[in-house]
């Protein structure tokens, strides 16, 4: 091995102390002689025996030791470094090729201004390529920043598991495993390619447990908002369960005493556009049931209203069966309302309730059926308008009677047609096909 003893160097400074005195060039010629060489082996060598450094850099003001390499690493097979340390023990694994310590600041910092700042290469089974670690309960084991002001593409810590592998592993027995913080922007972020089917994010259960929590999302003040167990179950804090069974698919409630907030709120994209915002499939696609965003209700079967006798009725002290209540059917949108009146001498004037006037189409009219509740020629409505009606005997009578009398008018701002034809799903058959002609 080629390299300069202790010795020779001892020499060499004395022999400067000598020359000094005569000339200043030859001096330094042979000074820097000894520091430099053409060789594939160090041009310097210290080695030390015992359990101390082999060379030791000590600096007041600047770096200890520094290294530098002008080796052009471009198209070859490996490049080098400016410091190279190489840790050749045969056993253990406790030794370092390079260990840097500090009191205050940081043990090793790793600057580039076109690569890597710093890489950590292993080839080991279950080792790792670069490992940090905190003794403190505030301090992280492996910290990453990005500096610029500008929003894009980086990232405080980039993890890459090439095509098989996991991008990050975090395992722990006690604590976190991964703690994301940011002040203003999000702080984690799953984003999957554009030709990646798998998902952004998977989560795996570590315990057979349905109890066990896969994922937990809590407020600020440490409250759970939602978690999600193993078996799927999401349980909110606003009282919204999701159950993945094939007893119940999803379940919402509020929280006891809860009454106050609806247990379910649906928004739709538009305001006014009778789009739908609510739908109810069957297993093929089709839809059987729809509610848009200006209060339309569509179905394709039929509507059924249970009453008080809805869980059976009581008969004879006990509860027997149920009863099951149709809801009439409509060719047009209308509205009702009834009441009892009296004619006097054959004559009487009804006025609508000032309600039931404002919300129905005073334009379009209304129809009146009146009903004697005594001995009479009969009644008929002789006038109609927009404040109310006028009732008469028949045949010019002069009865005094009771009467009842129902009205079904046109709600007011409703222009929905009669009778309107809509396409069938596939797979529902109906009765008819085709509606009655308008009487």
């Amino acid at each position: 091995m080629h390299s300069r003893s202790p010795f020779a160097l001892w020499a060499a400074v004395l022999l400067v102390g000598i020359l000094a005195a005569s000339s200043i060039e030859p001096v330094r010629a042979a000074v820097e002689s000894l520091f430099s060489c053409a060789s594939t082996s160090a041009c310097l060598e210290w080695d030390n025996s015992g359990a101390g450094p082999a060379i030791k850099g000590v600096s007041t003001g600047g770096n200890g030791v520094s290294g530098q390499t002008k080796f052009k690493s471009l198209g070859k097979t490996a490049g080098t470094a400016g410091v190279v340390g190489t840790d050749l023990s045969t056993s253990g694994n406790l030794d370092a090729g390079v260990s840097g310590v500090s009191k205050n600041g940081t043990g090793v910092i790793g600057t580039s201004t076109a690569y890597n700042g710093m890489q950590g290469l292993s080839a080991a089974a279950g080792a790792s390529g670069v490992y940090g670690q905190n003794s403190t309960s505030s301090g992280f084991g492996v910290a990453g920043r990005i500096t610029a002001t500008a929003k894009g593409s980086g990232a405080g810590v980039y993890a890459d598991g090439g095509n098989a592998n996991n991008a990050i592993f975090a395992r722990s027995t006690t604590a976190d495993s991964i703690y994301a913080y940011s002040d203003q922007a999000t702080s984690f972020t799953a984003n999957q390619g554009p030709d990646d089917n798998s998902p952004e994010l998977n989560l795996q259960a570590g315990g057979s447990s349905s109890v066990h929590e896969m994922l937990r999302v809590v407020s600020t003040s440490a409250t759970d908002v939602f978690d999600v167990d193993s078996a799927g179950l999401i349980n909110s804090n606003s009282g919204i369960q999701v159950l993945n069974s094939p007893a119940q698919a999803a379940l919402l409630g509020n929280l006891s005493g809860n009454y106050q907030n609806p247990a379910l709120q649906i928004y739709g994209g538009g305001s006014g556009t009778n789009f739908g915002v609510f739908s109810v499939r069957d297993v093929n696609g089709d839809e059987q049931m729809s509610v848009s965003d200006i209060g339309n209700i569509g179905i394709h079967g039929l509507l059924f209203s249970h009453g008080s006798c809805s869980s059976g009725c009581i008969v004879g002290g006990k509860r027997v069966r149920a009863v099951t209540e149709y809801t009439p059917k409509e060719s047009e949108p209308t509205i009702e309302d009834n009441g009892e009146a009296q004619i006097v001498d054959g004559s009487a004037d009804v006025v609508l309730d000032p309600k039931f006037a404002n919300v129905i189409d005073a334009n379009a009219g209304y129809l009146v059926s009146v009903t004697p509740e005594g001995d009479c020629r009969g009644l008929y409505v002789a006038r109609r308008s927009a404040h109310g009606f006028s009732v008469r005997e028949l045949q010019g009578g002069h009865a005094s009677v009771s009467f009842e009398y129902r009205i079904i008018a046109k709600e007011f701002g409703v222009s929905e047609p009669r009778l309107p034809m809509t396409t069938v799903p596939t797979g529902v058959s109906l009765a008819r096909s085709i509606s009655h002609r308008h009487v």
